[in-house]
């Protein structure tokens, strides 16, 4: 079983994903394009803009985790996945999908706040988050 707490989640949100956008610019812009095509994607915005979606489906999720504990998630073609979030924020610029990006993480920051404790004792609760918050941004850890 995974432990993963509260605060932890909280963390990560609070600490890694708030900075995220800023150190990625910090970097030259050689080191960002680099990573960007590490990653598979053209630019940040596209980046962020599936870490949204993943976001979302997560935070469905654990919803449904709370309220039905026979819940199992949809399955889903991940590269198609990430394909249509990226189209779907195609026409935006950067600035608008940082926005977004910075909203769904204050978003988060808040609903597990308001999350009792006792939430985090639920394995499927503690699986979602990990593989959405933590296990995200370590898929896609920027170089230091």
């Amino acid at each position: 079983m995974s432990v993963l707490t509260q605060q932890e989640v909280l963390n990560v949100l609070q600490d890694d994903w708030a900075t995220y956008v800023g150190r990625f610019r910090g970097l030259t812009p050689e080191a960002q394009s680099s990573f960007l095509a590490e990653q598979g994607y053209a630019r940040l915005a596209d980046l962020l803009s599936h870490i949204i979606a993943w976001w979302e489906v997560g935070h469905t999720a654990v919803e449904e985790y709370l309220t039905n504990p026979q819940f199992q998630p949809p399955q889903y073609d991940v590269d198609a996945f990430n394909a249509e979030a990226v189209a779907r924020a195609s026409a935006l610029d950067d600035g608008h999908v940082i926005e977004s990006f910075e909203k769904m993480r204050v978003f988060l920051v808040e609903y597990v706040k308001a999350l009792p404790a006792v939430v985090f004792e639920n394995q499927q609760v503690v699986n979602q988050f990990n593989m959405d918050v933590v296990g995200h941004l370590s898929e896609h850890r920027l170089p230091e």
